[in-house]
């Protein structure tokens, strides 16, 4: 049994938090200490209010989805989208058709083959969809949709 699993990132969370959290740290040094004689004048700043909601919106992002722990997992035989509270296994049989999307224009170098892939089910209308850049390994997931696709189309 060959899995390869792809863990949902995280960075851009991280990455927000860390901002606005350097930003509201730089704010409050340079509004309490250089321009203000006391420091209880910078809490009843609005600025201080607007930063502090972004900084506890990404918190909540950042908690939510590490507690989410979302994963797609491939099997010889079968795709496994799987979160911490359940699992949806799809059959490679199940599966009829992959589209890949293309990129929307950007600079050559950031640009990837494809950024969103569906899968089209025997069983439902709608079709899943998969957006590449949320997950680790770009481009290997996009390589197994490929081979998954190549085996379809061989079929």
């Amino acid at each position: 049994m060959n899995k390869r699993a792809y863990k949902y990132k995280l960075d851009f969370y991280y990455k927000s938090l860390a901002l606005y959290l350097i930003t509201l740290v730089i704010y409050i040094l340079i509004k309490g200490k250089f321009f203000q004689a006391r420091f209880e004048v910078v809490v009843k700043d609005p600025i201080i209010y607007i930063i502090s909601i972004f900084i506890f919106f990404y918190l909540i992002l950042l908690v939510l989805n590490a507690l989410r722990g979302r994963e797609i997992i491939f099997e010889t035989d079968s795709i496994i989208f799987k979160n911490r509270f359940g699992q949806k296994v799809i059959n490679l049989n199940e599966i009829i058709q992959i589209r890949f999307s293309r990129e929307k224009k950007r600079m050559r170098e950031e640009r990837s083959d494809s950024r969103i892939i569906k899968l089209k089910l025997n069983h439902r209308r709608r079709m899943i969809r998969v957006k590449l850049s949320d997950f680790n390994d770009e481009k290997e997931l996009m390589n197994e949709f490929k081979n998954i696709s190549k085996n379809l189309t061989q079929k």
